[in-house]
């Protein structure tokens, strides 16, 4: 750049690092004629006498601002900036903004054309050409105040001869807000609707032209011009011939810009609003909530509210940026094939509603997820998505159903098992009155007893769902002794092979190992399975006892059991029906005449309230062997 001399007109480009990729030449040497020089330094570089000399100043950041509205700094000041509605751009000292080469041009000639105490540059652009130069800058504008500022320096450069003033209606009041620079005070009342050219412009939106009214008014002419319904643009001229038709027809053509810069304005505004509404409500909403984007067909988080994080377990920070499913959706097929053809619905346009399982931090939840996409039936790249967690009330309905099962249970059990003792036990009871024999009555309490047996299992089988309560450490080969000799075993022979550390309620335990120990003894020792001569299994009588095993043991046939500690009960009997293990746990089912069908029910009941998992297989010879894993 060459320095200015006094013919020139001097830009003074602050700029804080010159070199930036940002600033490249192109950014600076503007396409401005050869009497505009520009002169770049950074703003710590610019001297007391630079900034008296600058005509107008072109500034990136908050350091040139400040060096450009220093004391001595005189000069028009230009943003020269991507984003107009940052915190430079919107700065009251500026008095441009421009954010592309093109629009920094036209706005530096449109300053610089301005009269000055310097001479006015040769080839100076017209007055059409400075009014097109302000409509540009205009487009930069993001207030209402800011727009009466500068459709004022808009209309000084466009009308040099004359004063503008912007007057705006307050009730029943014309108010002046804005007005040329050297227009007295003075001379600038406020006027009632309906009085005056300012006031009867406005009430009747039609624009007018006369002589001033105030006798005392330094002025000859005034034309006044209704922008929107309560806003009216007023210039002012001491020339007694006023205003020509090039006058009324720029002015007309300002006005209508003007016109158009509040009406973006006030939009911007009402959207600024409804934007701040929205991000009030989707912060402030209970459930967890996540504004997308979709790229790639992949749902892109853009942002999150606080309750997403507190549910999820996941910050802003973290998810922002990334595809939302490779984080909360599961890893099984089925949720992931679900989430790709839910993302295919949304992109469709199509509104959402179902529930979901979705992966926290600390495990899958249940949630109902309403996903709304921008615009309905059309394309879409952009939603939110609310989910409403409701994992405590698919809780409440399973466990209500298992409870309603269980009602199922004993109206059957009742129904049949506990009726058919009690019809028993009244016949043998009529029988003993009629004749007398109290042999019958031996029957009828045999009846009674069956009867007492089957309440008291109803009473435990009810446990089922509930906490076993309190647990501790107890020795499996201790608890199993103590069941043992708490069942009618007959001659039937214990062993304990080694011994297992439970964490379990010991009570409960105990009833589990003596359902299966009743179970054995009462279904496995009629007799030992062994092979007869033509190579067949056939049940026959056997002399040797029953023989019931309980240890430590692996869950049988599992890929994932090592090292987890379980324990079995096995006996060497006739063991059970082919096809009858995976009902052997079922309430009322048994193969006994005489059987209950509820021990083994009851025992599976209790592994399950505490955690452990229990399954029926056949033993080594041949018997029954029933496993249960604890953790």
């Amino acid at each position: 750049m060459t320095p200015a001399s006094s013919e020139d007109s001097l830009v003074l480009f602050l700029a804080a690092d010159p070199l930036d990729d940002d600033l490249s030449d192109d950014a600076f040497a503007v396409d401005l004629p050869e009497e505009i020089a520009v002169r770049v330094v950074a703003p710590a570089g610019a001297d007391d006498g630079a900034l008296s000399d600058a005509d107008a100043f072109v500034v990136r950041d908050r350091d040139g601002l400040d060096r450009a509205r220093a004391r001595d700094a005189t000069g028009s000041i230009v943003a020269f900036v991507a984003d107009p509605t940052g915190d430079v751009a919107t700065a009251p000292e500026v008095d441009a903004v421009a954010r592309t080469t093109a629009d920094l041009t036209a706005t530096l000639r449109w300053l610089l054309a301005s009269e000055s105490p310097r001479e006015a540059p040769a080839g100076r652009p017209s007055r059409v050409e400075r009014l097109n130069a302000g409509t540009t800058r205009l487009a930069s504008v993001r207030s209402v105040e800011a727009a009466h500022r500068t459709i004022v320096a808009v209309a000084d450069e466009a009308f040099p001869t004359h004063h503008c003033l912007v007057g705006v209606r307050d009730g029943e009041w014309v108010e002046p807000v804005a007005m040329s620079a050297d227009v007295p005070v003075g001379d600038c009342e406020r006027v009632r609707v309906g009085h005056g050219s300012a006031g009867s412009v406005i009430e009747t939106g039609e624009p007018a032209v006369g002589p001033a009214s105030n006798d005392g008014s330094p002025y000859d002419a005034l034309l006044t011009l209704p922008v929107g319904d309560d806003t009216v643009l007023q210039l002012a001229t001491d020339d007694p011939d006023g205003f020509d038709g090039e006058d009324r027809r720029l002015a007309g053509l300002l006005a209508s810009h003007f016109e158009e810069t509040l009406d973006r304005i006030r939009v911007d505004e009402a959207l600024r609003a409804e934007r701040d509404r929205l991000l009030a409500l989707f912060s402030n909403v209970p459930d967890p909530a996540v504004a997308y984007d979709y790229a790639d067909g992949d749902p892109i988080v853009h942002r999150v509210n606080d309750a997403f994080e507190e549910t999820f377990g996941y910050d802003a920070a973290t998810v922002v940026g990334e595809s939302v499913d490779d984080y909360i959706v599961p890893d099984d097929e089925a949720a992931v094939e679900e989430a790709a053809e839910l993302n295919a619905r949304l992109q469709r346009g199509e509104n959402v509603r179902r529930e979901v399982s979705r992966r926290t931090v600390d495990g899958v939840r249940h949630f109902i997820l309403h996903v709304i996409p921008i615009r309905l039936d059309a394309e879409n790249v952009s939603g939110y998505a609310i989910y409403t967690d409701v994992t405590e009330r698919r809780e409440r309905e399973t466990a209500l159903r298992r409870q309603n099962e269980r009602l199922d249970e004993f109206a059957s059990i009742v129904s049949h098992d506990l009726r058919n003792p009690l019809s028993v036990a009244e016949g043998y009871v009529d029988l003993a009155q009629e004749t007398e024999d109290p042999a019958h009555l031996e029957k009828a309490a045999e009846a009674l007893d069956r009867m007492d047996e089957l309440v008291g299992d109803l009473l435990s089988l009810a446990r089922r769902g509930r906490a076993v309560g309190e647990v501790e450490s107890v020795s499996l080969a201790a608890l199993a002794r103590d069941a043992w000799a708490s069942v009618d075993t007959g001659d039937a022979e214990l062993v304990v092979e080694g011994d297992v550390t439970l964490e379990a309620n010991p009570p409960r335990t105990r009833e589990l190992l003596e359902n299966v120990f009743r179970n054995s003894v009462e279904h496995g020792s009629a007799g030992n399975r062994t092979p007869s001569d033509d190579g067949a299994d056939r049940d026959r009588p056997s002399a040797d006892p029953l023989t019931v095993r309980v240890g430590e043991a692996s869950f049988r046939g599992d890929r994932d059991s090592t090292g987890a500690t379980s324990f079995f009960v096995e006996d060497d009997g006739r063991g059970f029906p082919d096809g009858a293990a995976d009902r052997l746990f079922e309430s009322g089912f048994t193969t006994a005449e005489d059987g209950t069908g509820l021990g083994l029910a009851i025992s599976e009941r209790i592994a399950e309230a505490h955690g452990w998992k229990a399954r029926a297989l056949t033993g080594e010879s041949g018997g029954a062997r029933f496993e249960f894993r604890t953790d």
